[in-house]
């Protein structure tokens, strides 16, 4: 009896045991989840930042170059000059002329300023300058300051306000058991949000942080929450979670039933028979010369439309195909039927060309460089007309890998652009290393043009890269003729968006082109309106 007692027993905490892990495994299942999405908005935010601060910096470099050969010492015209300098730079709001100890002989307002406490300085990569830290003995507020070694004359220092130097974020983002902070590699902290948090201790035990550090200067980004916002953010879901985990026993079998059942309500089955159906279409984005009005090409965008001739959002699809590597299939798929569809409006137009966008698993290998081949070398499209836009949306693999792949596509004509320039996981890095030909300017910053002052000095900043490095630069989302008129004033040639025309489908486009080329030339502003 005592032995049938046991037996039972056991089977019970069997059976208890047994029903705990369905609750385990969504608990766990859950916690990564939460922290896996706490992180990448951690990231995000670290890398805008990160990125802001570079591009202050860089600006502020290019300012004490261009003034080294003209600045002498603290004579009247070398003071007019270094005043004429901070007016014109967003970021800087001192010059000075320093002595070789580092202390200041003089600044754009004439005396040595006010008393300061300067940390040890940190050299860059440019071996020309060096970084520290500037506290004001009499205030709180915080400075970077550049300075620049010249030979045969006095150093040239920039002093960059530490709120320059971060976003320009409401406090309340950061609230709450949330901050962020910009820091030195020797750890000094420059800025922090919330203001005033700068010398605050963080106990790093109960938070989830994110450090992004440059690869140019001896900065870092460190963002960071505390586990317990988390907790209080993602309740709901926890609950819901553990209440659902309570009926998995239940419905295991029927889920197991439905995964290995090729049910025809499964999204995945209906994308791939799609796009084996030809229901994915290719519509096309003008890309507009804003000076003569001319259409110069187009993005190829795909487009799901159902034979019973509804449409379905790309939102819907895109991700789904991105992450089931049904992305591959479907850009072969545009490529092919945009050569039957427009190739006869491009076999004799050379100078118009057609752009697809690649994912970054098309430069996992080489393979890209066939499929082109073998898909453009005997059709209407030529392969000197074809830009591939490599999206930021996901890092690229291998980056010496990718551009070697990119030269040998640029050896066959083809010519390559980094879309979304500024707000995926490559920034400065894929313009550096990848050797493009062209950038596009994301919608964000030209939402932004007249409404976000960081956003002017972003573009601009672009700008100047892009002309430094011989790139063509392309604005997308260009949805104002002010814009436009801004564009244009900072020597920005070509545009998308919607006040030229909105993706359109192959007869559409192919009768704008045929009308825009049978016309004289006419400026922008008309054929944005007749498109």
């Amino acid at each position: 009896m005592r032995k049938s007692k046991a037996w039972w027993a056991g089977v019970v905490l069997g059976g208890a045991a047994v029903a705990c892990v369905p609750i385990l495994l969504v608990e766990l299942s859950l916690n990564g989840y939460v922290e896996r999405n706490a992180r990448a908005k951690l990231e995000s935010q670290a890398r805008s930042a990160l990125g802001l601060a570079e591009i202050r910096l860089e600006s502020a470099m290019a300012t004490l170059v261009d003034l080294s050969s003209v600045v002498g010492g603290c004579d009247q015209r070398s003071l007019e000059i270094m005043r004429r300098a901070t007016s014109a730079s967003t970021p800087i709001k001192e010059i000075a002329v320093l002595d070789e100890s580092g202390l200041t002989t003089c600044t754009n307002f004439g005396d040595g300023g006010e008393p300061r406490a300067v940390s040890r300085e940190l050299p860059l990569a440019d071996r020309r300058f060096e970084v520290s830290l500037i506290r004001f003995r009499d205030r709180n507020d915080r400075a970077l300051r550049l300075r620049l070694d010249r030979k045969n004359a006095k150093p040239l220092g920039a002093l960059i306000p530490a709120d320059f130097l971060v976003p320009d974020t409401i406090d309340d983002d950061f609230q709450n058991g949330r901050s962020l902070r910009l820091v030195l590699d020797n750890s000094e902290i420059v800025a922090a949000r919330p203001i005033g948090d700068e010398g605050l201790s963080i106990d790093h035990t109960r938070t989830l942080g994110v450090h992004l550090k440059s690869d140019r200067f001896p900065i870092a980004v460190v963002v960071e929450r505390t586990r317990a916002t988390l907790t209080e953010e993602y309740r709901d879901l926890m609950t819901v979670g553990r209440v659902g985990s309570t009926l998995i026993t239940i419905l295991i079998f029927a889920f197991v039933s439905l995964y290995f059942r090729r049910n025809r309500s499964d999204p995945l089955v209906q994308f791939r028979e799609a796009i084996e159906n030809g229901e994915i279409v290719p519509f096309f984005q003008p890309t507009i010369d804003i000076s003569s009005g001319r259409i110069v090409g187009a993005e190829v965008l795909a487009r799901w439309r159902r034979p019973d001739g509804t449409m379905v959002s790309p939102a819907n699809f895109i991700p789904l195909a991105e992450r089931s590597g049904l992305i591959y299939p479907m850009t072969r798929a545009l490529m092919k039927r945009a050569c039957v569809e427009v190739g006869a409006a491009h076999v004799n137009r050379p100078q118009i060309n057609i752009a697809f966008n690649l994912y970054a698993g098309h430069f996992a290998n080489d393979s890209i460089i066939e499929e082109l081949k073998a898909i453009f070398t005997n059709s209407q499209i030529s392969l000197s007309q074809i830009v591939l836009e490599v999206t930021e949306r996901e890092p690229l693999p291998d980056l010496d890998l990718a551009r070697n792949i990119i030269e040998r596509l640029q050896k066959l004509g083809i010519r390559v652009a980094i879309d979304d320039v500024g707000t995926g996981h490559g920034g400065l890095s894929y313009l550096m290393k990848l050797g493009v030909d062209t950038i596009k300017i994301d919608k964000l910053f030209i939402d932004a043009i007249n409404t976000e002052r960081h956003s002017q000095t972003i573009i601009e900043t672009l700008l100047e890269l892009a002309r430094t490095m011989n790139m063509e630069v392309i604005a997308e989302g260009v949805e104002s003729f002010d814009q436009v008129e801004y564009l244009r004033r900072k020597g920005v040639h070509q545009a998308q968006g919607y006040v030229f025309a909105p993706p359109l489908p192959a007869a559409s486009y192919i009768a704008l082109i045929e009308a825009m080329y049978a016309a004289k030339v006419a400026p922008a502003e008309q054929t944005a309106t007749a498109a």
